[in-house]
Formats: structure tokens, sequence, C-alpha cells
């Protein structure tokens, strides 16, 4: 049973990713081909539309000034190796968390690849359309972040939020209301899948295992936004043994912050 509220909407979360599963890898290939467009066309516009290349900031200077630069949207190109490195290592991932069969016995390799690309380039993707919203949110962090206030206040602050969120109790008779009408909303297994088949295997980051598409996934995202910004790209490598020491130096300074 739930605790808390953080349980419950992780609980949602789960049930909106069981909700919206793919029956197969055609349908992966589209989600991944859905959030390259997300992350690296959508956004980027969405973005732009709130600070175009002309934007000044409030007196005068121009916006997209160093370090800040101005991001290029990506066009998809099934013919573009990185392009299509990000769509094959997403899919690929999005099967595994569903237990979908990926259909080749070599999902690294390059012919394969190619075949994933010719399939993403045949989905249609929706228009870009400015979100006002959106558009709130982005002016609403650049403006916290050109007016910092000094560190004892943004301190007490957090102090303050810590406190808050500690003095809050959930009600337990809630809780057990939210979690039952999320629990009959769970997809029921039939006679040709069992429980355990319709469930999500989470993935968990192993560096070492080259065919798991875990760094694939980070090298492809990593470059694609590289190549957005205009920064020279990592190789496959450089990615691998980077991320290899993020987890062990988190890990570290979290030691030495907890014993001190």
């Amino acid at each position: 049973m739930p605790t808390s509220s953080q349980d419950i909407a992780a609980y949602k979360e789960g049930l909106n990713l069981l909700k919206e599963r793919p029956n197969n890898f055609d349908e992966c290939v589209k989600f991944a081909r859905n959030a390259f467009e997300h992350y690296f066309n959508h956004a980027v516009k969405q973005l732009l539309h709130v600070y175009p290349l002309d934007a000044k900031t409030a007196d005068g200077t121009p916006f997209w000034t160093l370090p800040k630069r101005p991001p290029t949207p990506l066009i998809f190109d099934y013919e573009d190796m990185l392009h299509l490195n990000f769509i094959c290592s997403t899919a690929c991932l999005q099967a595994k968390i569903f237990k979908i069969k990926i259909p080749s016995d070599k999902p690294r390799s390059n012919d394969f690849k190619k075949e994933v690309g010719l399939i993403a380039s045949k989905f249609k993707v929706d228009e870009f359309v400015p979100d006002e919203s959106a558009a709130k949110e982005i002016q609403a962090s650049v403006d916290k972040d050109a007016k910092k206030k000094d560190a004892d206040k943004e301190e007490a602050k957090e102090e303050d939020q810590i406190a808050e969120d500690l003095s809050i109790v959930d009600d337990p008779v809630k809780l057990r209301e939210q979690f039952t009408e999320i629990y009959n909303s769970l997809p029921k297994p039939d006679k040709e899948k069992s429980f355990e088949d319709i469930l999500i295997k989470a993935e968990e980051f192993e560096k070492d295992d080259d065919a798991n598409f875990h760094i694939d996934f980070m090298s492809s995202m990593g470059n694609c936004r590289a190549v957005s910004y205009k920064l020279d790209p990592m190789d496959w490598l450089q990615v691998k043994l980077k991320a290899g020491r993020i987890v062990p130096a988190m890990a570290t300074t979290t030691a030495s912050i907890a014993g001190l």
C-alpha cells in the first residue's frame, strides 16, 4: 500500500506507461521518431520562439551572447548515421522495457539501423506549434538565473520548503482510495498473456555491456544535442569512459558530504 502522495504519483506514472505500451517493434520506432522530433526539433523551436536570434535583454544587449549560444533545430535524416543511432538505440531500449522482440540478431549493425531509419521515415510527426505556457516557463527559468539572489536568502527559502514538506501528512483514507482507483485501472492479463508479460522491465544502467544500448543511447543523445549547439561531438568510447566515471564520482561525493 502507498505511504505518501509521492507513491501515488509514481504509480500513476507507471499506469500511464502501461496504457501507452507499444504492441510491436514498429511502434517502438515510432516512439523513437517522436522523441527525436521533440528533443531536437520542437524543443529547439520553442526556445527560439521565446528568444529569437535577434532577442535583446532588458538593458538592450543581445540575448544570444557567449556563453549562451543559439541552437539549431535538427531535421530528421534517415541517411544520417547519428540520427539513426538515436532512433535505433531508443527503439531497442523501448522494446526491452516492454518485452518486445527486436527483429534482428545484430541490432547494433549499420544495416539494421538503416532498416529502422526507413521505418522511422514513414511515420508522420506533428508540426511544431508554439506552446505559450511552455514559453512562460522558459522565460521564468531564464529570469530566475538572471536575477540570482544571495546565497543566504536562497538557502533559507530551501529550508522553509523542506520544513513545509515535512509538515505535510497524507490522509491514509484518500491514499487508499487513489491506490484502489489505480489498481482497478491496470490492464488485465488474458489467455494469451500472463500478468508477468504485461509488466514493465526497468533498465539498470550498465556501461560495460555494449549490447544493451545504454551507451549507444547516451552517445547519440549527447551528440545530437552537440550538433544542435554547434559543439564538437564526442566519440562513443569517450562517452563510455565519462559515463562510467559519473556514478562512482556521485557516490564518492555523496559519501563525503554525508561524512561531513
